[in-house]
């Protein structure tokens, strides 16, 4: 076994007994020993047992090699995703496990790589549950949390799914709402121990703020080089207070830059079409070089930020919130705090909300899948395909989980391929393992159920923030800025996709097209995120178009 790397950015991890090796930063679970766990050590075992526990006892950012007892290699990504992994098999039968499928060199390419259409469209129709989903023949992504056997065509298994972690029972509230504030302080401070200087994206919402406070727990802010609050030009957009409350509960100083209207050109996506899937976390261009020229200037490595906080603490407004409730009670949760509490929240009345309460009950189906308005509606039905893994080993829990965990899987969109991730890395602390597994056996009305959202974390880690910050009611959103951001870019995208590969393989309508770039429908009813979604794929099938031929077994849409 050769293994390479760039930079020298991970560490090397033996295993004993010949069992393999662990790329990356391994950190003991709470309550577990801080070394490799003593069963690792044991002989030979087959690479599912090893996996097994790997995860019990460790997280962090890594990638396992497994090679146990008489099976053949196998490898595990550790459930963050953090580092990417896919794997093929050259002519000659040699196993390669990859991060950069175009840094590889030739003679360890795949042996017969293909543009595969029908994924691609699954991509386009849904990104986030499709970043599992390899878009090229002869290449595998292996899923976060998923064994999978290095040569042959194993499409593997998750070793570990967030479904198994959701508890449908009541437990002790005032003891999980002190394990969460311990694990939010020690994963945050585990995530950026090895960086010597860090840049944090602030935006002044909740999960942000409760990701610095962690860091002023830790005493990591000396390390940071920048906070950077980013400021719409709307006065509704503006939410500087709720950022400078944080810096200044900190006694550090706050950076605010503005958010340029710069139009976006086809260029700005072909920079990142190399990847081995589109790059969608760069498609906010000025933002991400920006961020990336920040790391260089400061010699900072790493970018630090409260993502994947809205899926773990259960942002999303949903009436299926009181599910639960519903099903315990019957008619009689009518007048039940969780009721009427999501009730308020949704301005809906309470009876509205028990009938879609009782309905978010059913189990054994998905959720229905939102495909992007720019496909033809032939093309628009394969969305129902563009299930995640952690999805579809959730389909038997009630609407309300499955719901957490898509949003879940959809946080492994922004961690792909971007300006930023190739200066530095991308530190989400709050979609840290421990984080995600605790916040799934808390019932979802626990976590949800308020007039406010995310309550549980609120008064749970309501000492790491500003009382601003924890009393605000609204969210801010970033669906008009990027509504003028598409409106501005109509003259160099429009025709980028309108006359573009995805429109030629009869992915794209035309007309849908047109009509997502008038300022008029934006307004009103418009998605600019089927855009900036567009854009990343239609530059990566020009990239690898040029380089690789149609699959034979999934071909042209049209």
């Amino acid at each position: 076994m050769a293994i390479w790397t760039a930079g020298g950015g991970l560490s090397l991890h033996r295993l004993p007994h010949d069992a393999g090796v662990i790329l990356g930063d391994l950190h003991p679970m709470p309550g577990a020993p801080p070394h490799l766990s003593p069963l690792i050590a044991r002989p030979p075992r087959e690479p599912d047992a090893l996996a097994a526990e790997l995860l019990r006892a460790h997280w962090g950012r890594y990638v396992a090699i497994l090679r146990g007892g008489s099976s053949e290699a196998s490898v595990l990504r550790d459930p963050s995703g953090e580092l990417e992994c896919c794997v093929w098999t050259t002519r000659e039968g040699v196993g390669v496990i990859a991060s950069d499928l175009s840094a590889s060199p030739g003679w360890l390419r795949p042996q017969r790589l293909g543009l595969h259409w029908e994924r691609i469209a699954m991509c386009l129709a849904a990104p986030g549950g499709a970043t599992a989903t390899s878009l090229l023949d002869d290449v595998r992504i292996v899923p976060p949390g998923a064994v999978c056997r290095v040569r042959g065509n194993d499409p593997g298994r998750l070793a570990w799914s967030p479904a198994n972690f959701c508890s449908p029972t009541r437990l002790d509230r005032e003891l999980l709402a002190r394990e969460l504030l311990d694990r939010v302080d020690a994963c945050t401070a585990a995530s950026v121990e090895k960086f010597e200087r860090l840049l944090v994206d602030l935006s002044g919402g909740l999960d942000s703020s409760i990701v610095a406070g962690a860091l002023g727990e830790s005493g990591a802010v000396a390390r940071v080089t920048q906070w950077v609050h980013r400021l719409d030009d709307r006065p509704e957009g503006d939410e500087r207070a709720y950022a400078r409350a944080v810096t200044d509960r900190l006694d550090r100083h706050l950076t605010v830059v503005r958010k340029p209207m710069t139009p976006l050109t086809p260029d700005d996506f072909a920079e990142l079409g190399s990847s081995f899937w589109p790059g969608i976390n760069g498609a906010d261009a000025a933002r991400d070089r920006d961020m990336a020229g920040r790391l260089d200037a400061g010699g900072a490595d790493a970018i630090v930020s409260g993502q994947g906080g809205d899926a773990v603490f259960y942002q999303m407004p949903t009436a299926w919130i009181a599910s639960e409730e519903v099903r315990r009670r019957g008619p009689a949760a009518l007048g039940s705090p969780v009721l009427v509490e999501t009730a308020r929240r949704l301005h809906k009345p309470v009876w509205s909300v028990y009938r879609e309460a009782r309905a978010g009950l059913q189990r054994g189906r998905g959720l229905p899948k939102s495909a992007s308005t720019l496909m033809n509606a032939d093309a628009r039905e394969i969305a129902g395909r563009a299930v995640h893994p952690w999805e579809h080993a959730a389909r038997d829990l009630p609407l309300a989980r499955q719901l957490q965990i898509c949003a879940l899987a959809n946080i492994h969109v922004v961690r792909g391929d971007c300006r930023r991730r190739r200066r530095g890395d991308l530190i989400f602390p709050l979609a840290a393992q421990p984080i995600m597994e605790l916040c799934l056996s808390i019932p979802v009305a626990d976590l949800a159920a308020g007039s406010q959202d995310r309550p549980f974390a609120r008064k749970a880690l309501a000492g790491r923030i500003p009382d601003v910050v924890r009393q605000r009611r609204s969210k801010g959103s970033l669906t008009a800025y990027f509504s003028r951001l598409v409106a501005a870019s109509r003259e160099t995208l429009l025709p980028f996709l309108r006359d573009g590969c995805l429109a030629e393989a009869g992915l794209l309508d035309r007309a849908a097209v047109e009509r997502a770039f008038d300022p008029g429908h934006l307004i009103h009813a418009g998605r600019p995120n089927d855009v900036l979604n567009a854009a990343p794929v239609e530059a990566w099938v020009r990239y690898w178009q040029g380089r690789v031929p149609d699959s034979a077994r999934a071909s042209r849409w049209s």
